[in-house]
């Protein structure tokens, strides 16, 4: 089968190559096309292997060149294509081959190593993991690391480039160390991954990158983790159309560059973040599920430009810092902003249930599109949103529930309209937001009591009337601007005092001047609240 595919894939080259009358260019574009269907098939195929090596207790044998035999201990030496099936209760299989590529191919692998790697990559330029179709793999490390030089920590451990891909399962588990450990990119492009480590899980120094299959990471430190000290560009993990679970003893993903979800499905359970990400944090598409955190999602910047997105956190949902918070309180009693930190939301879903914080920036707020809804904090110490720069929304749906003492409300370069109210007593039940032809806008149940609510949405606009209703609260309000709010925040109810009473149409005092609008409208826009844990 193998051979006829060749052939007519060879019989389409050679017609690209023709031309049959074509222009130089469009030849060249039939040529590329052809190329890349060969490279399509060969990549969904097993690797035609140029040596064959039997793992047994009795005795290790091989067939074909570029492989040495110590003991229990299998070393390859040269760039090529390997076949590998068999077990080892206590050996090893090396790669020691200097800037070469190698490709494993597994088929049935049972490998134990106490005290140090099944897989040590010691040389290679890349070395590629093939799962045959149907095949099951393990590869594991018991005991104390025993490496003198201290480096050896993984039951897979490669000071290179490791990719694993196929259709087969490969199951890794490690007692004392981590799982899977590439100094350099660790990539995942399918298979069906098991990994369970007393470490970190998926490690690697430059990158993590899974393109799909389907993965399952269970450890006592982060599951994914990607730290580069010394590029600051590096340290990344990328997410997209794959099926990913992680339950952590620390961080589900921790990366000291950014970390991206372009597709698939994530499911997290953490003792910490959720998602952490020194630099940026990213989601356009797929699905991410923060069972459980301390904080939620945590980045410089976080963005949500599409996807679904549901966070469930002890503390903070969404927390955008860029490390400690400094600076001193504003008018609107908040820290200074910290620059080039920001929550930006156009697209998709985000649902929170925040202990803390429900939204968290030290830096900017920006709404212009998809769906947020907030379950917030009970406790007065923190608010549903809360932000120390420019919290402006332009579009989108946005309803955010908690407690009152810290809440925060739009500012007023808002284009599209928005209510802050806080009530005057605890509620529980739907949120809800009406026209004045009595069509619903929007409709949030949160699930805890709540003594503030946030709500906006298309068709919200300067001059128009909205019945809100909390629970057994039910208030009919007409907008003057684009916002409108009763009360801010713990220093922002401070300045609407100082203009007279906190109730009433809520004008916004600019920042860094003191209310002086008598009556009931010297409300700040409500930008109160602490920063984040970081």
């Amino acid at each position: 089968m193998k051979r006829t595919v060749h052939i007519i894939l060879s019989l389409l080259l050679c017609l690209a190559l023709m031309g049959c009358g074509a222009t130089a260019s469009a030849a060249g574009t039939e040529k590329t096309t052809a190329s890349a269907a060969v490279q399509t098939v060969l990549e969904e195929e097993t690797p035609e292997a140029d040596t064959a090596i039997t793992l047994s207790d009795a005795g290790i044998k091989t067939e074909g060149s570029g492989v040495t035999v110590s003991g229990s201990t299998v070393t390859v030496t040269a760039e090529g294509t390997y076949l590998i099936s068999g077990s080892l209760t206590d050996g090893q299989i090396v790669v020691d081959a200097l800037d070469a590529k190698v490709v494993l191919v597994l088929d049935g692998v049972d490998v134990t190593s106490k005290g140090s790697a099944a897989l040590y990559v010691a040389e290679a330029d890349k070395v590629t993991l093939f799962l045959t179709d149907g095949s099951e793999n393990t590869l594991s490390s018991t005991g104390e690391f025993t490496d003198p030089a201290g480096e050896i920590d993984a039951a897979v451990f490669g000071k290179d480039d490791i990719t694993v891909r196929g259709s087969g399962a490969l199951t890794v588990s490690c007692e004392t160390g981590h799982g899977i450990v590439s100094k350099d990119d660790l990539e995942i492009k399918n298979g069906t991954i098991t990994v369970t480590a007393a470490k970190k899980g998926l490690s690697g120094n430059d990158s993590v990158e899974i393109s799909g299959g389907v993965i399952t990471v269970t450890s006592g430190k982060d599951a994914i983790h990607a730290e580069n000290s010394d590029d600051a560009s590096l340290g990344n993990v990328l997410i997209s159309g794959s099926s990913v679970t992680l339950t952590a003893g620390s961080d589900g993903v921790d990366a000291s560059g950014a970390v991206t979800v372009t597709g698939g499905s994530v499911t997290v359970s953490a003792a910490d973040d959720g998602v952490h990400a020194e630099g940026d944090f990213a989601i356009s598409d797929g699905s991410l599920i923060v069972k459980k955190s301390y904080e939620g999602l945590e980045g410089k910047t976080v963005t949500v430009s599409g996807g679904t997105v549901s966070v469930t956190a002890t503390d903070d949902g969404v927390n955008a810092t860029a490390g400690s918070v400094s600076g001193g309180f504003g008018w609107g009693g908040e820290f200074a902003a910290q620059s080039g930190v920001a929550v930006t939301i156009s697209g998709g879903t985000l649902s929170i249930n925040a202990g803390g914080d429900g939204i968290d920036s030290n830096g900017d707020l920006y709404v212009s599109g998809g769906t947020v809804y907030v379950d917030g904090p009970t406790n007065s110490a923190n608010g549903a949103i809360d932000y120390n720069g420019a919290g402006v929304i332009t579009g989108g749906v946005v309803v955010a529930t908690g407690a009152s003492g810290m809440a925060a409300g739009f500012g007023s370069d808002s284009t599209q309209g928005s209510i802050f109210y806080n009530l005057s007593s605890a509620q529980s039940g739907t949120v809800t937001l009406k026209d004045e032809s009595g069509s619903v806008l929007v409709s949030f149940t949160p699930t805890k009591s709540y003594q503030s609510v946030v709500v906006s949405a298309p068709g919200m606009t300067s001059g128009g009337t909205y019945t809100l209703t909390a629970g057994s609260f039910s208030e009919t309000i007409t907008l003057n601007g684009t916002v409108w709010s009763n009360g801010g925040g713990m220093m922002g109810g401070m300045g609407g005092m100082m203009g007279g009473f906190p109730g009433g149409q809520g004008g916004e005092t600019p920042s860094g001047t003191p209310p002086t609008v008598p009556g009931g409208s010297g409300v700040f826009p409500g930008q109160g609240g602490f920063g984040g844990r970081r």
